[in-house]
């Protein structure tokens, strides 16, 4: 390509804002002369403290530390499981001064009971965010649909108790692992799944808390922020050789409709598997359940046992979706992790392959404190995946080409998040473009990243830019 320019003013494009006040991102052209710009990955906030108020957050390790993007506000919200009791939540804004987040007071969700857990997806139609959790004295789900104002502060509605837990079915509600709840932001109907202590697996080891994936869609009150709920529903069937089944859920904006992965297996072990759920009359419904098939691989190897993987049970991320190329990405439990891509065209869910992409960042898999993540940077159409290597938190950047064509950008200088092996613990992160809906960014092309820091139990974040 001819007649290129990577420069104004002998300043390089990638550090201008705006050219006679339009944004560089709008700009393909200056005088007839093709733009070139180039950005390298950079943090735009390294590695620090999710704050309240300018002061430290002590989390107490029992939940994820899980994010959303409020874009009615441009503010980003972020709950955990807070040391001192419950679940709490902040809500921050971008300083461009100071390159960081500027987050408000704690904004109690849940009062004093265990906060479990956690996951959270943000409504654009009825300008909500929504939590779930499993907490209380017998292990009870919940959620809570709450209204973010200006100054930060959150008008929560009436917590609602979703299935009873211990006390009531002598077994635990289990599986609501981070990724528990997406909102359909064509109606703002949001889908909560999770294991349900009423839906047990027949046979197995541990009865009390082996449970069939359910779903149930809610339906917030924009009056006062109540919820209601219709009826409890399978979405896939497991096995009594794979107790604690996994199952998360995003929104798949171009088909308009959930998508789900699992591990359940309806015959043996564990899998990879993935279905489209359709809202049939207020209910959920699971069809196209289709399985990866790919030899030696699965979410969190079985009955959660896997000590090396992307995300096993110890992150939110297990999946993302790549706006791109309309392909869902899930990360792979195994002895060599990989990507799987798998699309969904609103018939059909159909994988791309078996073979996969092996990862290159951290993989070390443990309940005291190593995990990681998979996502899609929108503004770059960069695929992240981070995880720990026993030494440190570290980052691969790759790019999907679709029919299984895969290209890792770093695998041989990886970016390091922290020097600290279980500094990013249970991360989850919003899963869509930090952009309000005029094209205003958060914070020019970066994604959000949250999770724990498990040496200290502190909340932590960082805003990194894959770059071009």
């Amino acid at each position: 390509m001819g007649n290129e320019i990577a420069e104004v003013n002998g300043v390089a494009f990638g550090s201008v804002a705006k050219v006679n006040g339009v944004e560089t991102a709008s700009i393909t052209h200056i005088n007839g002369m093709d733009l070139v710009v180039s950005v390298d990955p950079s943090f735009t906030t390294a590695y620090t403290d999710v704050e309240f108020s300018g002061s430290a957050i002590d989390d107490d390790r029992s939940g994820e530390v899980v994010s959303c993007y409020d874009a009615d506000n441009n503010f980003v919200y972020v709950q955990y499981s807070d040391s001192g009791g419950g679940g709490t939540a902040v809500v921050g804004a971008f300083n461009s001064g100071n390159s960081d987040i500027d987050f408000g007071a704690k904004q109690a969700i849940e009062g004093s009971n265990a906060f479990s857990g956690n996951s959270c997806d943000y409504d654009t139609v009825n300008n909500r965010v929504w939590s779930c959790w499993i907490g209380g004295g017998d292990n009870t789900l919940y959620a809570r649909c709450g209204t973010i104002a200006s100054d930060k502060s959150i008008s929560w509605g009436t917590r609602k108790t979703i299935q009873d837990g211990y006390s009531t079915h002598s077994a635990y509600n289990q599986g609501l692992l981070g990724m528990g709840i997406a909102v359909d932001q064509t109606d703002g109907k949001a889908l909560l799944v999770w294991n349900n202590p009423e839906d047990s697996i027949s046979g197995s080891s541990n009865a009390a808390s082996s449970h069939h994936p359910n779903g149930v869609i809610l339906t917030v009150d924009d009056s006062d922020n109540s919820i209601t709920q219709g009826s409890t529903v399978r979405i896939f069937t497991g096995n009594s050789g794979n107790n604690f089944p996994m199952v998360k859920v995003m929104y798949d904006p171009d088909n308009e409709e959930w998508v789900c992965i699992s591990d359940a297996n309806s015959s043996s072990g564990a899998s990879i598997q993935a279905a489209r759920i359709t809202n049939n009359s207020g209910n959920p419904l699971a069809v196209d359940d289709t399985a990866l098939g790919a030899s030696g691989h699965s979410l969190q190897g079985v009955e959660h046992n896997a000590t090396v993987g992307v995300t096993g049970r110890y992150a939110a991320n297990t999946f993302c979706y790549d706006t791109n190329n309309n392909a869902f990405i899930v990360g792979s439990a195994a002895s060599s992790p990989k990507l799987f891509a798998f699309a969904n065209d609103g018939s059909n869910i159909t994988w791309a392959g078996t073979t996969g992409q092996a990862v290159s960042c951290g993989t070390v898999l443990s309940q005291n404190g190593k995990g990681g993540g998979v996502q899609f940077n929108h503004h770059r159409n960069k695929i992240m995946v981070w995880g720990s290597d026993n030494s440190d938190i570290t980052m691969e950047l790759l790019t999907y080409g679709g029919s299984d064509s895969w290209t890792s950008l770093n695998s041989g200088s990886l970016i390091e998040i922290i020097d600290d092996a279980t500094g990013f613990f249970k991360s989850g992160s919003p899963m869509v473009k930090l952009q309000k809906a005029d094209g205003t960014d958060f914070a020019g092309s970066a994604s959000l990243l949250t999770g724990l820091k498990y040496s200290g139990t502190d909340a932590k974040y960082c805003l990194f830019d894959p770059g071009t």
